[in-house]
């Protein structure tokens, strides 16, 4: 278990060549021992690559020795990193005055004394490797190449096609009205089909291809039939003599099937094309293995040929098919689904220790009595959050509960997050998760490792994922592109391999969070433990464990233990705050040992996080993400600007009115979130007149050029200055602002001017006094429209715009559009009705105040989620015949209308109220 030693060592040889250029000036051995550690740890990173390659085998002596050396190298690493971080951060406070300079020379001597030490632990680490041969430079290397999609909004899940149950897709894999037409005509040929199962590993694929497989076996229409399991560490020559036997009936170790990969594939190619066979590729983990295992098929055989291929990755299925229709996505069974599953399994089992009075009471078991338990089964409903409808969960958790009585199953299940590491009777279930882990590239393996930090059956915001990962550096560069890129696309690559699922969509059908499944979440907890990188300290939780030097922290709940007694403070880098922990989070930012951390996350605290909680926080120098969402605060500390390195500063939902003038000194802030609470916050997120009310911006806010998201800045009391100052943000992507009055509306549309090339998302608000967004309606010049937004994907109006900006209509990339208080009439929305890109319209709060709104043929083409809420004028709503063809999602919400045409439509869900006619 290597990977979270070579993330370290990577991230350390990024960060040493800015030390050694700071500090050449000051003493001669500081770059002379950081290069030397610069060198040395590429080198041990290059080892530890293949100590992660390594196969794992408890009974492999040198395997195990290998291991315990990569843990003295993370130990080392964590220890060059807490060393360098503390002088960086010395190093960020320098001036060019000579008392300054002399200060930071007097602090440089320990710290040259330190990477002394270090050199001097690099090279025994080095020694002990070569005096022992734990590794060696000819093992492989598995390289892992970053998966690049199409264009794919961050966050956003493609809902599968498929419709239909397994019956139904079996019954289409193979057209048998073609295949029996083939059977009397043999002559028929054309190309092969190929077909995909894809799901998380562990809810049935195999079972599926294998029930298929049979099925069509021995229905005798198929002239030859091939199974192949294609492993991770694929060998396509051994795949092409498994192939060549089963084709033959012969054994695979004869020599007449010795040869190259090209010979093979053709040899199979010739026995194929002749006739109709049925191929099997079981466990398929890359696309350039399908190509090169597809070499053997035929590029024309007799009709009614197929190809199945099982896959854990949406990619890999796509890319071995023709269409999205030949690609079958396993769902997690349903609640009912499961608990059918599990009862057949107990009550199959020949060792089942019930009564035959329980066996009764279990047959009659349904979801109705599981809402008011009954011992001795009122642990099921747990049993079932446990598996979450996985049919390799269920099926082993099930043959485990038939071996105990069931007045035990309530401890059994209580203990199961320590049995599934343990207990023999889990393996199948231990191995599949443990296998998928494994199977991630390197890069992507402390990311995920990361996700263990957050509680079971715990919403995970997508946004939040992604900017503690910038923050903790666990990101790698990627040449030509940004960091947050990068990040999303680590986040697209873990729902591409069935890691994580969607758990809450936006009104716009974007994916906003994700879950684990608590199986694997439970796995991930055991290998972070065993890897040191994290621990949750609470009531019955990993407290109780001797794990003390850790990474990363989660406070969740009373603890009978002393905080101090369970982690080492000083190496924390994250905290992140759950139910209230024994100690006060006051005392805990207050401590002189939490001085590393990185990452301060208060935003799911179940209780309220108070001003005095965080009077201290500009103590913790090393801080980049600071979150306070939700919190009970009223202002922010002035010490927030003695924080450098801070990336991430939220505020959203709080009370505060406006930003101290502080915030303009951190320099490397990038995400400002800030809105202010008010006594008239909405509280029903069904509301769909709940918006936030902005914050007062600080003079100075152009300080800010690597400022990249900006939102909710209040702009009604604000001078000009500070409006124009916003124009000079160049990096900005995202700007929120309201309080927009007839007195600042033409400095707000000079500042939107000079941002419009960068901007991707928008909100603009105005006033409450008088609603009017006036800076929106523009002059024309010389027959163009002077405002332009190439980039911008999303807009949000709230106010009376007068005529629509001609500028909407070019903004060829947006995707959502939101109206509220804007006035419409049918023509404004007809001017949108051809934006390529528009998937999401909402009119909400008296956007629209016409009393009839039309959708016209062949118009809004791309238009999925159409939202109408609060338009107390409109009357009727008519959809023409071929209007909004690909509407998904219909929500009709505070509305008394009727609806024409709705027979034209095939939405996939509808939201309507009860006056919708």
């Amino acid at each position: 278990m290597a990977e979270i030693a070579v993330s370290l060592v990577g991230r350390l040889v990024e960060t040493i060549s800015s030390v050694v250029e700071k500090e050449a000036t000051l003493m001669r051995s500081v770059p002379e021992n950081t290069r030397f550690v610069k060198d040395e740890l590429e080198t041990i990173g290059a080892f530890l690559c293949v100590v992660e390659n390594m196969k794992e085998d408890s009974s492999n002596s040198k395997y195990q020795m290998a291991r315990i050396w990569a843990e003295q190298v993370k130990d080392l690493a964590y220890d060059m990193e807490d060393c360098i971080e503390e002088q960086i951060a010395a190093l960020s406070t320098q001036s060019s005055s000579w008392s300054q300079y002399i200060t930071n020379y007097r602090t440089l001597r320990p710290f040259a004394a330190k990477l002394c030490d270090l050199r001097s632990r690099i090279v025994e680490v080095s020694d002990r490797n070569m005096r022992y041969h734990l590794v060696t430079a000819d093992q492989p290397i598995y390289n892992h190449i970053m998966v690049f999609f199409g264009k794919v909004e961050p966050g956003y899940q493609e809902s599968s096609t498929e419709k239909d149950t397994y019956g139904v897709w079996k019954k289409g894999v193979v057209p048998w009205g073609e295949a029996s037409k083939a059977s009397t005509s043999n002559k028929e040929t054309r190309t092969p089909k190929v077909v995909a199962i894809v799901g998380m590993r562990g809810s049935g694929k195999t079972t599926w291809a294998n029930d298929i497989y049979e099925d069509k076996k021995n229905a005798e229409k198929y002239e030859c039939c091939v199974w192949i399991t294609v492993s991770q560490d694929v060998n396509v020559t051994k795949v092409f003599m498994d192939m060549i036997a089963q084709l033959s009936g012969a054994s695979s170790s004869q020599d007449n099937q010795n040869g190259e990969e090209d010979k093979l594939a053709q040899h199979i190619q010739g026995i194929l094309q002749e006739k109709r066979f049925l191929l099997v590729f079981d466990d398929l983990w890359t696309t350039k293995e399908w190509h090169r295992i597809k070499r053997a098929l035929p590029k024309v055989s007799k009709s009614g040929s197929l190809v199945i291929v099982t896959t854990d990755i949406v990619h890999v299925a796509k890319d071995c098919t023709e269409s999205n229709g030949h690609v079958h996505r396993m769902s997690l069974l349903s609640k009912q689904e499961s608990l059918n599953r599990l009862k057949d399994s107990i009550l199959a089992s020949k060792n089942s220790e019930m009564t035959y009075e329980d066996i009764e009471d279990f047959e009659e078991l349904d979801l109705d009595s599981l809402e008011v338990p009954e011992p001795p089964f009122n642990s099921i409903d747990q049993i079932l959050r446990k598996c979450s409808g996985l049919e390799l969960a269920i099926e082993t958790v099930g043959k485990l509960l038939a071996s105990k009585s069931p007045h035990k199953w309530g401890k059994l299940c209580d203990d199961l997050p320590s049995l599934l590491y343990n207990d023999p009777s889990l393996n199948k279930i231990r191995e599949a998760m443990i296998q998928s882990y494994r199977r991630l590239p390197p890069y992507l393996r402390p990311c995920f490792l990361y996700l263990s930090i957050f509680p079971e059956d715990s919403d995970i915001n997508l946004e939040t994922i992604v900017c503690r990962w910038l923050a903790e550096g666990l990101v790698r560069d990627r040449t030509g592109m940004n960091p947050r890129d990068v990040a999303e696309r680590y986040l697209l690559e873990l729902f591409d391999r069935n890691m994580v699922v969607p758990s809450i969509l936006s009104n716009n059908r974007y994916c906003k969070t994700l879950q684990i499944h608590p199986m694997m979440r439970d796995i991930l907890v055991m290998i972070s433990q065993e890897e040191r990188v994290s621990i949750t300290v609470g009531p019955r939780k990993s407290s109780r464990l001797l794990v003390k030097r850790v990474r990363h922290l989660a406070l969740d709940g009373q603890s009978d233990r002393k905080l101090s007694r369970c982690v080492e403070l000083s190496g924390i880098r994250s905290v992140t705050v759950f139910s209230e922990p024994s100690e006060s989070i006051d005392a805990l930012i207050c401590s002189s040992q939490l001085r590393a951390l990185r990452v301060l996350d208060l935003s799911s605290a179940t209780f309220q996080i108070t001003q005095r909680d965080i009077q201290r926080v500009g103590e913790l120098c090393h801080l980049r993400y600071l979150n306070l969402y939700k919190s009970n605060i009223s202002e922010l500390p002035s010490s927030i600007g003695m924080l450098p390195f801070l990336q991430l500063l939220n505020v959203r939902k709080t009370w505060v009115t406006k930003l101290p003038s502080e915030v303009t000194q951190l320099s490397r802030l990038q995400f400002l979130r800030a809105s202010r609470r008010t006594e008239h916050s909405c509280h029903n997120r069904r509301n769909p007149f709940c918006c936030d009310s902005g914050v007062t911006l600080p003079q100075g806010i152009d300080n800010l050029q690597d400022i990249e998201w900006l939102d909710i800045m209040e702009i009604k009391d604000n001078s000009g200055s500070k409006i124009e100052a916003l124009g000079k943000l160049a990096s900005l992507k995202h700007l929120g602002l309201t309080g927009i009055t007839m007195e600042n509306n033409t400095k707000v549309s000079r500042t939107l001017e000079k941002l419009s090339s960068s901007l991707k998302y928008l909100y603009l608000g105005a006033c409450r006094n008088d609603g009017v967004l006036s800076c929106l309606p523009i002059s024309e010049k010389k027959g163009k429209w002077s405002l332009e937004f190439p980039c911008l994907q999303r807009i949000k109006l709230d106010g009376h715009i007068g005529k629509m900006p001609h500028w909407i209509s070019n903004s060829i990339r947006l995707e959502v559009i939101k109206f509220y208080r804007t006035n419409l009439q049918q023509s404004d929305i007809t001017f949108l009705e051809r934006l390529p890109c528009l998937a999401v319209l909402a009119l909400r709060e008296n956007s629209y105040i016409s009393k009839t709104l039309v959708f016209y043929a062949k118009a809004f083409r791309e238009l999925r989620t159409l939202e109408i809420v609060g338009l107390p004028k409109l009357k009727t709503v008519i959809f023409t015949e071929e209007a909004v063809p690909h509407l998904q999602h219909l929500a009709i919400r505070c509305c008394t209308l009727r609806l024409k045409g709705r027979s034209n439509l095939e939405f996939q869900s509808a939201d309507l109220d009860d006056g919708v006619k």
